[in-house]
């Protein structure tokens, strides 16, 4: 998705509220199983998007990657994915948790079997052990991508050739389909085509191996030892852009690159790959747009992707609700009711979704559709605003801000992570917010140390006090929950 520009009243970049402010940058942690099939302890690293999210969701399932070699790849896995699913508001790559194994006897582990009836026990590990243990422990949802390199690559060839099932999608970088003259190769080469690879994806990266001073023109008459290696892959793509099964298969040769450094171009290009249906098609023009067009969008674009994955996608709640409040602010009551209806169909289990629907029938003055949707959230979760809020409705009124001391509420806030100075101060009897670079706004009372924001459904605002003094105030809004300090008067 092309840059939208986002503002909210209290703060200047709302997804970065999460980011860690520990001394130390944590971007996965370390586990030990114990493997009764490998008769030995392996350790694995793992990341999981909320170490490094800055909207976690403590309920949301992702997709997996398992990294072979994992030591080695961990990191720059990990980049790959933080930067295209997360960073900038990216969407390039779906979230997903990283599984890195960490080896202990490599041959033993990536060389296939020379029986063919009686896969590696590595394999037995990984569909017995590995896997259940990380679906047991993890949000893991029904996506499993496998990656590996050299050796490793000859794994994931391996796997996807007489267990096809185990994952959904593989990238193989330099696969070792040389190994013990070929004979793997030639297996795949026999046995692939009777597989079952509907809706599997497959990317083979490929460095430049050959000889100093060898073109590529000339590999093709070469038989020497040397170019055994570059020339089993070629073997291998050429072969695979011909087979007619189901197989979504893509290649690249790195001219540039070598056995030893092509690993993160090829992770990084094998998963645009999987997921070249992934990035919306949407510019800020279309968010910015009066009508319901942007809702329609949505709502196809992660069809497509719930179809592709064999699971249910819908995009973040709050992302949604942020760009349904500002259609109902700028009055595109359309745009918003479409917005607002697009989250209870993807999220009918969220109270918060009533409580915003009911927002929007708030403001188009249907008080029974504003009370039913409140009434609903409800019923789901108790919540105090969304009681306030009805409780307002059906008595017809509220408490005036005039019968209320807010004085008490007025001084200099700040947020701390950013050293955003917010001031409360009083006039006409009304209290307001001074925010460097925006409007002002008015808050409105609505219960102790409860306010709203005028004008700005789905705001709220609760001081946290001691005594008659403020200690500071939570802001919950469309797009998250920001946090503030009272610093003086």
């Amino acid at each position: 998705m092309k840059t939208v520009f986002i503002t909210f009243a209290f703060v200047l970049f709302s997804f970065c509220l999460n980011a860690q402010n520990e001394k130390y940058i944590t971007i996965g942690t370390k586990e030990v199983i114990t493997s009764k099939v490998l008769n030995e302890n392996r350790t694995l690293w793992i990341y999981t998007p909320n170490i490094t999210s800055q909207n976690p969701n403590p309920d949301k399932r992702y997709p997996v990657l398992y990294v072979l070699d994992g030591r080695a790849h961990f990191y720059s896995t990990v980049g790959i994915i933080q930067q295209h699913s997360q960073a900038n508001g990216n969407g390039t790559l779906p979230e997903m948790i990283v599984v890195a194994i960490e080896n202990t006897n490599r041959v033993r582990d990536f060389v296939p079997s020379n029986d063919l009836d009686n896969p590696n026990p590595f394999i037995e590990f990984l569909s017995s052990e590995l896997i259940p243990h990380i679906d047991k422990n993890y949000k893991t949802a029904p996506y499993k991508m496998l990656v590996g390199h050299s050796l490793g690559g000859l794994t994931v060839i391996d796997i996807l050739t007489n267990f096809p099932e185990l994952f959904n999608a593989y990238i193989a970088i330099e696969p070792s389909m040389w190994y013990g003259n070929e004979k793997y190769l030639t297996n795949t080469i026999s046995k692939l085509p009777k597989q079952n690879m509907k809706s599997k994806r497959l990317f083979i990266g490929t460095a430049n191996t050959l000889p100093k001073g060898m073109e590529l023109s000339q590999l093709k008459n070469d038989k020497s030892f040397e170019t055994q290696h570059i020339r089993s892959i070629f073997k291998l793509d050429e072969f695979l852009k011909a087979t007619t099964n189901e197989l979504i298969y893509a290649s690249k040769y790195y001219e540039n690159e070598t056995h030893n450094t092509v690993p993160l171009i090829s992770a990084y290009e094998g998963l645009r790959f999987i997921f070249d249906f992934y990035l919306l098609d949407a510019t800020e023009k279309d968010f910015a747009d009066a009508t319901d067009s942007i809702a329609s969008k949505l709502k196809t674009h992660y069809a497509n992707i719930t179809e592709k994955m064999g699971y249910m996608n819908a995009a973040p709640e709050a992302f949604i609700n942020y760009f349904a409040y500002e259609a109902l602010h700028k009055h595109y009551f359309t745009k918003a009711k479409a917005l607002f209806e697009l989250n209870i169909e993807w999220y009918p289990e969220s109270s918060n979704v009533y409580d915003s629907y009911a927002d929007y029938y708030l403001a188009q003055k249907d008080t029974a559709n504003a009370v039913a949707n409140y009434q609903k959230a409800l019923q789901i979760k108790d919540n105090t605003e969304t009681r306030s809020k009805l409780n307002a409705l059906i008595n017809k009124g509220t408490i005036k801000s005039a019968t209320v001391d807010l004085q008490k509420y007025a001084g200099v806030y700040v947020l701390e992570t950013y050293n955003i100075f917010i001031i409360l101060e009083i006039r006409d009897n009304k209290l307001f917010a001074k925010v460097p670079g925006q409007e002002d706004d008015e808050f409105e009372f609505q219960s102790e140390h409860i306010f709203s924001v005028k004008g700005k459904p789905g705001y709220k605002v609760t001081f946290e006090m001691k005594g008659d003094n403020p200690k500071g105030f939570t802001s919950v809004q469309p797009n998250g929950t920001f946090n503030a300090t009272f610093k003086n008067r």
